[in-house]
């Protein structure tokens, strides 16, 4: 009986110091939500412009808060109701947020990856380049591959520039061209013709005629095929202007000899921009301060002008390097020599 009576009594205990501590935090709560709109009242003026914050903080109050209405002095009940309503409607909006549907997106390595292969192989299509991504060991789709590549004509043939032309066969190619140089008494013309090596950009051989026909044209390509043998050296490729001199029986008779004769089109000096671009530097260079006197006299002045051109002057398409490497220039220190001797 006397067990009874005081397990009441306790009971009776925790539910007053329960309700005293309800009342306390009500009250704590009431005081915070009446705090929060008067400091936002004292910032009233015209027109009174709650922040986002504020309704943030009045709403969560206002679960909290019983009494919220007969507390509430900023806006009307319907006010608070509906701010209450645009914050569920976001929260549940980023709860049930769906997450994006489709395949992955491709990491910006793969695209980097494929554009460069594209840039590098301008003749394959997207078939052939997603072959080659396949065994790189990325399992991409064939769509995908032709999104980041660059649009291309339809034909293989359009799709290969004539400077990649050349820098895919430079080391296989030879250019040559004539050179018009006038005596001193402007009554010879003579014609130089040159073989220029697209690669290194040495001239191989040159020769001088007044006359030049397509029979002594084979005679000068057949001694300078002849000096590059010795060396060790062979090309493909001939590639020349649509002259007379480089007629047919001049292309019969580098096909003879494994050599592929190339032509450009008519009115395209551009073509053959390798040996034009020489001819403006000899021209710049040697024949503006040289005028010759004969035939003698201007092949032994450029036979010296070659020679610095390919043993000293240097090239910006060799990385300022000249086509025949000079080792004495290589040496860190050079001799030094007087030039009066004293005994």
């Amino acid at each position: 009986m006397f067990y009874e009576i005081s397990i009441l009594l306790n009971l009776v205990l925790i539910l007053h110091v329960i309700n005293k501590i309800g009342a306390e935090s009500n009250n704590s709560i009431q005081i915070l939500f009446l705090k929060s709109q008067l400091s936002a009242y004292k910032r009233k003026r015209k027109k009174f412009h709650t922040k986002p914050f504020e309704r943030l903080k009045l709403v969560f109050l206002s679960c909290l808060d019983p009494n919220w209405i007969e507390n509430l002095i900023l806006v009307s009940p319907h006010t608070l109701l509906e701010w209450r309503n645009n914050k569920f409607k976001i929260f549940w909006a980023l709860l049930s947020r769906k997450k994006k549907t489709g395949r992955p997106n491709i990491p910006w390595k793969v695209i980097k990856l494929i554009r460069r292969v594209a840039k590098e192989n301008k003749i394959w299509g997207a078939t052939k380049l997603h072959g080659l991504l396949l065994k790189f060991g990325h399992d991409i789709c064939e769509r995908t591959v032709s999104k980041y590549i660059p649009k291309r004509p339809h034909s293989p043939k359009k799709r290969l520039s004539w400077k990649e032309f050349y820098s895919l066969h430079a080391d296989s190619m030879v250019v040559s061209d004539t050179l018009s140089v006038y005596s001193s008494n402007f009554k010879k013309i003579f014609r130089v013709v040159f073989f220029l090596h697209v690669g290194s950009r040495q001239i191989l051989h040159f020769d001088i005629h007044t006359n030049p026909t397509t029979n002594w044209m084979r005679k000068v390509l057949k001694f300078a095929v002849r000096k590059q043998i010795q060396k060790g050296k062979t090309f493909h490729y001939f590639l020349s202007d649509n002259d007379s001199i480089f007629g047919k029986r001049f292309t019969k008779y580098l096909e003879k000899i494994g050599i592929k004769h190339k032509k450009n089109s008519l009115r395209s000096p551009w073509q053959n921009c390798y040996a034009e671009r020489w001819i403006k530097t000899c021209r710049n260079e040697f024949l503006d301060f040289f005028i010759p006197l004969n035939q003698y006299h201007l092949e032994k002045k450029l036979e010296e002008f070659i020679h610095f051109y390919n043993n000293h002057r240097t090239h910006l398409a060799l990385n300022k390097d000249s086509p025949v490497l000079n080792w004495l220039f290589a040496l860190s220190a050079l001799p030094s020599i007087p030039a009066i001797w004293y005994p």
